[in-house]
């Protein structure tokens, strides 16, 4: 946010001065911690997310009303607080404390998402299959809702596979894919205005943006002005800059600043949520945390047990300015994003878990001489035993040369597990009629218990 954007309207609450204006009794004071009541809600704002509509649910100290109460937590937790950005002279518009919770599974993710972990080192082998690459679907389906922009998920499938863009938003989906193959030599580069841009530029390349709607953003607090972009720009940059950053605020929480920046303010003209997206990938692969890059962003109510309800997802991402008496507590945000990023990796997980076994069975009937990037293509046919599969899209998905991904499919063809079919000047390629049944009973025996699992697999989260 820009400027010094201070609370200083009528729910200020605590005057600038540090100079107490009427001494308390120690007594007192330790009296009215010591409360029960007050115990219950330091415990209960620490391990989890408490809203102030919550304090309905308490039975609260004699004399104090709801708004004593919230100032009274949001007071003795800013003790501790870290100020997004950083700015001494700012009263408060954005601050977080890293609660145990938030602490714990930020720590989790950080551990699980990490380059070297066994989640990490899968991937590496299996970005090409349909079970992980539909994550990447995932993502841009939950990024384009964001932006306001409705899309068929199965023509964004169609795209990924490889179909040519036929109108602006199709164009839009196939630079975004294409963008994010480009993510690991992008994540070479410093971040900068020019990098920024640069991400922006390409995603609208061949774009009619007239012909796509325009988001509504959130409303914004009346008391704090909207930031220029300029401002906006130089705050996402100086985030995204490693040195000097404070230990309780890692990586995690920093891809999430970054994040909001570009899902509630229009930091660049139009695209800005798919543009935070890339760079959130981006940055997750500069930082040693490449999982990160794999999971979809938001709160997904197609989910079961999905850890917030209807209205408490309205109080945390819709409502997210509003102030209640001492600053915009954000905790709150972070938390809730946390556990909503452990669920989806923990789909990440089961999905790569199911598709190892996939793998394992493939080794056993097929030549054990095929390559892992081969077995992807007989994964791929697993579950959709009639596909008509190209080149492209699997080049795309294992950022290898064309020459590579073309040979993968050659290979198959020559040991008769595929049929060439020409479309247009390109080549794309079937299973072999003598495969497909074989393909059909393996496929439906695996792929049914791997989704069966996906829909049953929740994470715990403190």
């Amino acid at each position: 946010m820009a400027g010094k954007s201070a609370m200083r309207g009528k729910t200020e609450a605590v005057p600038r001065s540090t100079k107490a204006t009427k001494r308390l009794s120690v007594d007192d004071l330790v009296a009215f911690m010591s409360l029960p009541i007050f115990y219950e809600l330091r415990t209960a704002v620490d391990v989890g997310i408490l809203l102030f509509d919550d304090l309905d649910e308490y039975d609260l100290p004699e004399g104090y009303s709801k708004e004593d109460i919230w100032r009274i937590l949001l007071a003795v937790r800013k003790q501790a607080a870290v100020f997004v950005p950083e700015d001494p002279e700012r009263t408060a518009d954005m601050w977080m404390v890293t609660t145990s919770s938030l602490s714990f599974n930020t720590e989790m993710l950080e551990v699980r998402s990490k380059e070297d972990s066994s989640l990490a080192r899968s991937l590496k082998d299996m970005q090409g299959s349909p079970f992980v690459t539909r994550f990447i679907e995932r993502t841009l389906v939950r990024g384009l809702a964001d932006e306001g922009i409705a899309v068929d998920e199965e023509r964004v499938h169609e795209l990924f596979a490889g179909a040519p863009p036929l109108t602006s938003l199709d164009q839009l989906v196939a630079n975004y894919f294409r963008l994010s193959s480009d993510c690991d030599s992008l994540a070479r580069r410093a971040v900068t205005h020019g990098l920024i841009e640069t991400l922006y530029y390409e995603l609208s390349e061949g774009v009619d943006l007239s012909e796509l709607p325009e988001r509504v953003l959130a409303p914004l607090d009346p008391r704090l002005a909207p930031p220029e972009s300029q401002v906006l720009m130089d705050l996402v940059c100086q985030r995204a800059c490693a040195a000097g950053d404070d230990m309780r605020f890692g990586p995690v929480l920093r891809l999430l600043n970054i994040s909001w920046f570009f899902r509630y303010f229009n930091v660049l003209p139009r695209l800005n949520v798919l543009v935070g997206l890339l760079l959130r990938n981006i940055l997750a692969l500069k930082w040693g945390f490449p999982v990160l890059s794999w999971i979809p962003e938001g709160f997904d109510p197609t989910l079961a047990e999905a850890p917030v309800d209807a209205a408490r997802y309205e109080a945390v991402f819709e409502s997210w300015s509003t102030d209640y008496g001492f600053g915009f507590d954000f905790t709150p945000y972070f938390e809730l994003n946390v556990c909503l990023y452990l669920r989806e990796l923990e789909r990440l997980a089961v999905s790569i878990t199911y598709l190892e076994q996939l793998n394992e069975q493939i080794e056993r009937i097929f030549e054990s001489h095929i390559n892992v990037r081969q077995k992807s293509i007989l994964v791929a046919l697993c579950r959709e035993p009639g596909a008509l599969l190209r080149i492209a899209p699997h080049q795309r998905s294992f950022r290898i040369a064309y020459g590579t991904a073309r040979a993968d499919f050659l290979g198959l063809e020559r040991e008769g597990y595929l049929v060439r079919e020409q479309e247009g000047r390109a080549f794309a390629f079937r299973a072999h009629p003598d495969l497909q049944e074989k393909i059909v009973q393996l496929g439906a025996a695996v792929v049914g218990s791997a989704e069966a699992s996906l829909g049953e697999s929740a994470v715990v989260v403190s």
